[in-house]
């Protein structure tokens, strides 16, 4: 973080009246934020909370856009109990692998299977 604290004060430094943080500034700052946290990086930077957290949720959006469309394949298989003539049970195996190589492997059952949609959406934003 003190090397785009340093940055970002020869940037304030140099710059014109009116002149707009660079967009590479407010990606490194994104970036650390989802390190070290937003109010911690707004602080230390001193950026506006707000201007950060809406870039950072952008960005996340943007991302979450992205796995959206590379996303090629899903095969989802349900059989129930009256069909397979077995117990009926909550039990899942899911299995993802991104374009970038980012493998996931989760099995789940009973209770767990409530976050499972949580968990795929974290998986492909961050993959």
């Amino acid at each position: 973080m003190n090397r785009y604290g340093e940055r970002f004060k020869r940037w304030r430094e140099t710059r014109g009246r009116g002149e707009h943080v660079p967009r590479e500034l407010w990606a490194a700052a994104v970036g650390i934020a989802r390190v070290h946290g937003l109010h911690v990086t707004a602080r230390e930077l001193h950026l506006d909370y707000g201007g950060l957290k809406r870039r950072q949720q952008e960005q996340a959006g943007s991302t979450l856009q992205a796995a959206r469309k590379e996303t090629q394949f899903v095969e989802w298989t349900i059989a129930s109990a009256r069909e397979s003539g077995a117990q009926l049970l909550s039990e899942c195996v899911i299995e993802m692998k991104s374009r970038r190589g980012a493998k996931m492997r989760v099995e789940l059952n009973g209770p767990g299977l409530a976050g499972l949609t949580g968990l795929c959406s974290a998986f492909w934003s961050a993959a």
